[in-house]
């Protein structure tokens, strides 16, 4: 058992920080990555994104945005090169984004520049050779609450921001989740001391500062965490959604997965949700092999319904 813990460790640290993978050659199957694009402008900084495109085709292709995991408050834009140059190789405009980091801006000012960089990609479609009407997010861990928040928020719910490309939609044709929260109302879990002794090591702090610094409340109570969960936006206009959770991931839980998926059926917004077995807080391997076949599967069933 506690050789397990470890395991589980090893890969959240992995997946908070995964700067060794973004750092592979510039160029891969013929695809290179445009580094540092501004997408907007907020709270007095330039906010940047990586771009990378298909090597083939003619297009308009469709997009695909990622956003890493880190607690909202650390990780980097090139964590997500690896999954970008997939998303080229696969035929999808791939870009990762960079997002203003907690204590320093609290939420909503994650959600709002994830919506600004949609924004900006709609705003520039003709340029960037994108199909406008093809447009997915994919997130994991902090990256995925932002997906998911992309997906299930429209400018009705006041989460637009100022970032820039004022005037364009933020809305999503697909959500991938990679073991992202839903629902801050919710208990949180126990840690193991392995684990809190991990999070300690990373962030230099304990979890539970980590998730105040991004929320600007200690209160379980505080009505403020129901306006920041997932679940409380989603209604039946939502884009279909894929959903993976680990079973034995020792942040998000199962239920939490589960809660999440029960919402999207009672609203009869079409999803799927995958528990991977024997998964933390992320994964590597045969899972990853699986999980990433499923996903692109996913996509490519969403898009081509749509051309």
């Amino acid at each position: 058992m506690k050789k397990r813990f470890f395991h589980q460790i090893t890969i959240t640290i992995m997946f908070i920080s995964m700067s060794s993978i973004g750092a592979l050659a510039q160029t891969a199957n013929g695809i290179s990555i445009q580094r540092d694009i501004v997408y907007g402008h907020a709270g007095g900084v330039d906010l940047k994104c990586n771009m990378a495109r298909p090597a083939k085709g003619e297009g308009p292709f469709p997009a695909i945005l990622f956003f890493h995991g880190g607690g909202w408050q650390a990780g980097n834009k090139s964590d997500g090169n690896h999954w970008i140059r997939m998303f080229a190789d696969s035929g999808y405009v791939g870009v990762t984004v960079e997002y203003r980091f907690a204590p320093a801006f609290k939420w909503p000012a994650q959600v709002e520049d994830a919506k600004a960089a949609i924004r900006y990609l709609r705003a520039n479609a003709v340029a960037l050779n994108i199909d406008s009407n093809r447009i997915g997010v994919m997130g994991e861990s902090a990256g995925a609450y932002l997906a998911l928040m992309a997906g299930v928020t429209d400018g009705a719910d006041g989460l637009e921001g100022d970032g820039g490309s004022a005037g364009y939609s933020s809305g999503v044709q697909a959500v991938v989740s990679y073991f992202g929260s839903s629902d801050f109302t919710l208990p949180k879990a126990k840690l193991s001391p392995e684990v809190e002794a991990a999070v300690m090591k990373y962030y230099n702090k304990p979890l539970n500062e980590v998730i105040a610094d991004f929320m600007g409340t200690t209160d379980p109570g505080e009505p403020l965490l129901k306006k920041m969960s997932v679940v409380t936006y989603v209604n039946k206009n939502d884009p279909p959604t894929l959903i993976f959770q680990g079973d034995a991931d020792p942040f998000v839980s199962v239920q939490q997965a589960q809660k999440l998926s029960n919402v999207f059926e009672q609203a009869n917004v079409p999803h799927e949700l995958i528990i991977v077995k024997g998964g933390g807080h992320g994964w590597t391997g045969k899972l990853q092999d699986e999980t990433n076949i499923k996903m692109f599967a996913f996509l490519k069933k969403i898009f081509s319904q749509r051309e």
